[in-house]
């Protein structure tokens, strides 16, 4: 019987799910322009690679927006954030290599000059979840 109990008591503690907490993120600034507002969070892993988590909403809202990814396992992750105005599914740049669409980085990261990292990008989510703040970035028109 004591060995059936630590047998069950085994199983449950290995079966038993990561505790998970949302992370809700406050976007500042958007500004109207159509398309979609999409946000990404990575692991070191999957950074500038693909995605963890995926939130998105409409790109005619215009203020602040919040995001909510849900039950996002604890670790460390990045966040990028997207204002994909004409709908391409592509963060298009200009000629000069500046971006033409709004844009917005964790840790008010916002590397102008060169691609962001995800050392200089990455914060930690816990089993509480997380809150962020983060302003949009819209260079100006030509």
């Amino acid at each position: 019987m004591i060995r059936l109990s630590l047998a069950c008591l085994a199983l449950c503690a290995t079966a038993a799910p990561a505790l998970a907490g949302d992370v809700t993120v406050t976007l500042k600034g958007v500004q109207p322009r159509g398309g979609e507002v999409s946000a990404v969070l990575n692991t070191a892993a999957t950074f500038m690679r693909g995605a963890d988590y995926v939130a998105s909403t409409s790109g005619d809202t215009s203020g602040d927006v919040v995001l909510t990814f849900r039950d996002v396992a604890p670790g460390e992750y990045a966040l990028m954030v997207m204002h994909d105005a004409n709908g391409n599914g592509r963060f298009d740049m200009g000629p000069s290599g500046m971006p033409d669409e709004g844009f917005a980085f964790s840790n008010k990261g916002q590397p102008l000059m060169g691609m962001p990292t995800f050392e200089g990008l990455k914060f930690t989510v816990g089993t509480d979840g997380v809150t962020l703040v983060e302003p949009m970035t819209y260079m100006p028109s030509r």
